[in-house]
């Protein structure tokens, strides 16, 4: 009986997990980012919509849909270059893209983040700005 020692090629398996990675990093990671792209773009429509009628909530929609296309664009960017060198997508063996999957994820991910971001804004810089123009005629009165 023969030993699976014998037969086993550390080149080979290195080979192996660094296809698998380029293959999952350009292309799986691609579409996810590619997804989170098309979020971004509906919340920076949402965002000018809302800015026209000046609603305030116009400037957390803008600032994460800004956050959401940067690190879209970059995660994105190998995938985007292997795209085009080669003219596809690198194969990954049975994978099927589900949209509403990856949809739901970035809506999930941005609700979370516009909440943050709507409170930070909306109260705590609203808070600073009110502090800082009381503190304001203070200072004033101070140097008078």
């Amino acid at each position: 009986m023969e030993k699976a020692y014998d037969h086993f090629s550390f080149k080979d398996t290195l080979h192996t997990v660094m296809d698998a990675a380029y293959s999952v990093f350009c292309h799986i990671i691609f579409d996810w980012a590619v997804h989170g792209l098309a979020v971004a773009v509906v919340l920076i429509i949402v965002s000018v919509v809302l800015g026209s009628r000046g609603h305030r909530l116009a400037k957390p929609f803008m600032a994460i849909g800004r956050r959401l296309a940067i690190f879209s664009a970059i995660v994105a960017a190998p995938g985007l270059f292997t795209l085009t060198a080669t003219g596809a997508l690198p194969p990954v063996g049975v994978y099927n893209i589900n949209s509403i999957g990856y949809i739901c994820f970035w809506s999930l991910i941005c609700a979370h983040a516009l909440g943050e971001e709507s409170n930070y804004q909306l109260v705590v810089k609203a808070d600073q700005n009110s502090e800082n123009a009381a503190a304001e005629p203070e200072k004033v009165e101070a140097e008078s």
